[in-house]
């Protein structure tokens, strides 16, 4: 399967012109991507302490290093696609038991975030996804079984009806400073670098999944 390689800029551009097609003509989308540089990527809300050191993408969510390690997956899916569904937080689930799938057969043993278990996290942990992606946990987010360590990320945006869905994972430990970008208090800023110096790696729990994911259209149902 190939994995596009390219700079952060152009994969950001090529993902929202796939929601684009969606919305226009129906058609639906879906690759694996690698960039080629390393910059750290701001949800459609956020802010930097440092403005222009980063690049915002249009879905939410907190910052991520967006690196020659982390493996992107975008889907774009059309007006009226049967996976797009009302309810933005369970429209995660067929692609959460995809790559739970996709991951087990590399080894990993993962779950997933249920919806209930997402609604009880406490405000402090949602704080905290919204400051860096890989400091907390959403919906349907995949975890290790053994330590809940974050492995998958995921994200959404719509337009027009149609749906781009994103899933983000590191190969290895991630090259930049995220914790430190955000301007934080040192407790705050303390407690983020902890939670992001947990998250696990594909190197760790699905070894060669990195260099041979599979064919993202074969995710969709």
């Amino acid at each position: 399967m190939s994995v596009e390689r390219a700079p952060v800029a152009e994969l950001l551009a090529r993902a929202d012109g796939w929601l684009e097609e969606a919305r226009a003509d129906g058609s639906v989308r879906a690759g694996w991507s690698l960039p080629t540089d390393a910059l750290i990527v701001i949800g459609s809300a956020q802010r930097l302490a440092v403005p222009g050191a980063e690049l915002r993408r249009s879905t939410g969510g907190g910052a991520v290093s967006c690196d020659d390690r982390y493996l992107m997956l975008d889907i774009a899916l059309p007006p009226g696609h049967p996976l797009v569904i009302d309810d933005v937080g369970r429209s995660y689930r067929w692609l959460a038991e995809a790559l739970l799938g996709a991951l087990a057969a590399h080894g990993a043993d993962l779950r997933a975030v249920t919806p209930e278990e997402a609604a009880a996290l406490p405000a402090a942990e949602r704080a905290l996804a919204r400051l860096a992606c890989f400091a907390g946990t959403g919906t349907y987010e995949l975890l290790t079984r053994a330590g809940d360590r974050k492995l998958v990320g995921l994200a959404q945006r719509r337009r027009g009806g149609a749906a781009l869905l994103q899933a983000g994972m590191y190969a290895a430990e991630p090259r930049l400073d995220v914790a430190g970008a955000l301007g934080l208090a040192p407790a705050e800023e303390a407690r983020v670098r902890e939670r992001l110096a947990r998250v696990a790696t594909l190197a760790e729990v699905a070894p060669g999944f990195a260099g041979a994911p599979p064919e993202a259209a074969g995710l969709i149902p």
